[in-house]
């Protein structure tokens, strides 16, 4: 599966689920690194850098990732829509 179609899925989830989400896009205008996804589950807030296959995440994503954890936030690294689903479930 590839990155954009498992953020389809995901976003797709969300929406099913009525919780509020960002979907961060890319590109020259945005924060380099930033989350593909941010959401408040319960009033908590949430990121997702989602991957597939054997790609990681890059040094910019992680930089956001430190920076979101020590402000409090959540930042999570699924694979799998499973895997997306089952962490919301855990925070629910």
């Amino acid at each position: 599966m590839i990155e954009s179609r498992l953020q389809k899925d995901c976003i797709k989830y969300l929406k099913s689920e009525g919780i509020y989400h960002i979907n961060i896009h890319g590109g020259g205008w945005g924060a380099k690194g930033a989350p593909d996804i941010i959401a408040c589950i319960n009033g908590k807030f949430v990121a997702f850098e989602l991957k597939t296959g054997d790609n990681d995440m890059q040094p910019d994503q992680r930089i956001h990732q430190k920076r979101i954890v020590s402000s409090g936030g959540q930042h999570y690294c699924p694979r799998s829509l499973q895997e997306f689903i089952s962490i919301i479930q855990n925070i629910k």
